[in-house]
Parts: structure tokens; sequence; C-alpha cells
């Protein structure tokens, strides 16, 4: 109950306060002596500072894979996190030598952390007119994809580092601190990055203070990948997946459209463990840019949660949906005018789940129909 939400505490509060002053809503304040009134006011202050050091901040994201080595300093403790920990605004996450993890904020933006990364939430506001998201970056890799917080505020998402300020408006980036310079790796966006106030266009990178535009490299995203991955302890030791009858093994850059067995009969690890699958939509006839999509899927029930699609101007959230005999299905991609689905296969490559099929964005005045195809795996 310590890590409630802002608005959970308030009522708590406000009951906490009719508890000790029932006289203030009696009508009876004339009769309260100033002894009992000092007593009372200085409990009151007390409770408060005993709640504040446990953080007055609600919690705002989960962790939804992870990597033994992962902590929290909170209220002056540091706090161990493991799979589905809470993570409260103003955190200040860090990662040994070998820890991982992600993050999963309740306006669908995620951030992975490599191994050594150190960086605080430093604000986090999604239920408002104008909500934000402020990370404060000290060192190490991290993998920012962001949602529905750019969607309703271009402006609000901004990451500071000791050489760089990030501004983003609806991408995947990567930062990198290390060694007193900054690079921010831009490999997907549908809008637009600033670095100190230059723009980072897609397929390039950017290390400052030097500030020059070099494009990226397939060694670079390569090794992104590799450290930035947060898989649990078990699963990085499960052995080889075989292929299964009626499936194929399939790869990143080959992924046929074919049937393969369900998802749990081919993932050697927990039925109940959550995986984070994100990948590409192949840009439509006219468009400049590819896109891209994020969810998250039950390795077990095959459940699919946290759907979203970015394509140019569009930004879809609330996607659900079942991956079952090897065939996907996901549909309630949304936002106030339009609706996305995804169709397609699913099977396991080298241990990750491994997706591909075909999108449709329909809807809007006047009426808009985007269809093309989509890959990705689990991160």
């Amino acid at each position: 109950m310590l890590f409630l939400k802002n608005s959970e505490k308030l009522p708590i509060m406000a009951a906490w306060a009719f508890f000790l002053f029932p006289e203030f809503f009696s009508g009876a304040a004339r009769r309260v002596t100033r002894g009992s009134c000092m007593t009372k006011i200085c409990v009151t202050v007390m409770g408060l500072l005993f709640w504040a050091s446990f953080g007055w901040c609600g919690e705002v994201g989960q962790v939804i894979a992870w990597k033994a080595g992962v902590q929290a300093e909170r209220g002056g403790q540091s706090v161990p996190l493991a799979l589905k920990s809470p993570v409260m605004e103003g955190d200040v996450l860090s990662t040994d030598a070998t820890g991982r993890a992600q993050i999963l904020l309740e306006d669908d933006s995620t951030v992975s952390l490599g191994s050594g990364t150190r960086l605080q939430l430093e604000g986090v506001v999604a239920k408002s007119s104008k909500p934000r998201l402020a990370v404060r970056m000290g060192q190490g890799l991290a993998r920012f994809i962001t949602g529905k917080i750019v969607e309703k505020n271009p402006d609000g998402f901004s990451v500071v580092t000791p050489e760089a300020t990030v501004g983003i408006r609806g991408t995947i980036f990567t930062v990198r601190v290390s060694e007193g310079q900054t690079t921010v790796y831009v490999a997907n966006t549908t809008r637009q990055v600033h670095v100190n106030g230059v723009l980072v266009p897609t397929g390039f990178k950017i290390t400052v203070p030097h500030g020059r535009l070099v494009p990226l490299l397939p060694e670079d995203m390569a090794a992104i990948d590799g450290e930035i991955a947060a898989r649990d302890p078990a699963r990085d030791s499960a052995a080889p997946v075989a292929a299964a009858p009626g499936g194929t093994i399939l790869t990143g850059s080959s992924l046929p459209v074919q049937s393969s067995p369900p998802v749990a009969a081919l993932a050697p690890q927990p039925l109940s463990a959550e995986a984070f699958v994100s990948g590409t939509l192949v840009r439509p006839v006219g468009f400049n840019h590819d896109g891209s999509f994020q969810f998250n899927v039950n390795l077990g029930s095959g459940r699919i949660t946290n759907g979203v699609m970015l394509l140019d101007t569009y930004h879809l959230s609330g996607g659900s949906g079942q991956i079952s005999g090897g065939a996907l299905s996901a549909g309630g991609f949304a936002d106030s005018t339009h609706q996305g689905t995804m169709n397609g296969t699913a099977a396991v490559s080298s241990g990750r789940l491994a997706i591909s099929g075909s999108y449709e964005i329909v809807g809007g005045v006047p009426p808009l129909h985007l269809t093309g195809t989509f890959s990705g795996q689990q991160q």
C-alpha cells in the first residue's frame, strides 16, 4: 500500500485528517485545546514524513522482461527488481555488469536497459491534458519506444544526458552514454528526433559533443540487439529449439507464411512468461518511411496485449489478440478515427518468437485504407 498512485493516496489522507480532527468536521472546532491540536499536528506531520520516505510518487510502470542484476533507488533505499516489479516515478534504475531489464510504462512506452546502465524516471505524467515523460540518463545503453504521451503531446518526451538533450516525436531510438560522449541511434522514426537541436533522420546516428551525422551500419544494430536483450535466466540457459512437426525454425529475415505449432509447444520456458515483441510495418506506396509496432504476448496462452502501431502521423494503441496454432490475429488498434489489424504467422527461431504477416489501417475522413506487410521478433 506504500506505493499507491497519488489519486489513491489522497482519499486515504482525507480519511486520516477526519480521524485526527473530527471536531473540525462536526462544527466543534472551538472546543479544541491548543495542546491537543499541537499533538495531532505533530502526529500528522510525522506520518506524512514516514509515508514520503517510501516515495509519494505512484506506480508508473512494470518490469516485463528481466535478467538478474537490476535495482531501483527509491526513497533512499535500494530495491531489487524482478519480473512484474512495479516502477515508480522518480526511481533511479540501474543494472550491473550482467543485469538487463525492459520496462513497460502506463502510456505503452517501453524503456529497455542494457548492462551497466543508470537512468532516472524524473517525470512520468500519462493521464493529463499535457502528458510528459522526462528521463535523465547518466551512463550505459537504453532503447526507447514511445507511446501515448507523444501522441497527445509531441513535445512531452525528452531524454537528457551529460552531453545531450534528445527530443522525441514518435519513434524507436537508442541512447548510449559512455566516456564523456552520448550517441543516439535512430533505427525507425515516423516523426522527428532532435539531438541538441539537430534533426536525426531514420537510419542515422549522431555522437555529441562532436555532432556529426553518420549512417547506421548493420553491425551497430546487431551490437545493440545483443547488449539490450532482457531475457529471463531460465530462458537464457534453455537448450536450442528444434523444429517441431509441421513447423519450421524461422529467422528474423526470412519468415515464411506457413502453419506451425502453438507458441507454448515451441518455447522451452515457463508458460506464464511474458514476452515483448516489436518490429517493422513496411511502408505502403506513397509513404517515405517504414512504421513500427509492438505488443506483449503471454508465451503460455498466446494472448496479445498492449499493442501499438506507428505509421507516419498515425499512432494506434490498445491492440489485443491471440497467437494459436502458429496463426497470429490481433485487432483493436485505434486512435480517435482509425482502426488497425494484424494477421499472420508465428514460430520460434533461436529461442525467440518470430512473426510476420499483413496489416491494415482503415477509417477517418476522407476514408483511409492502408495495407502492407510486417515482420518482427521477441526482444
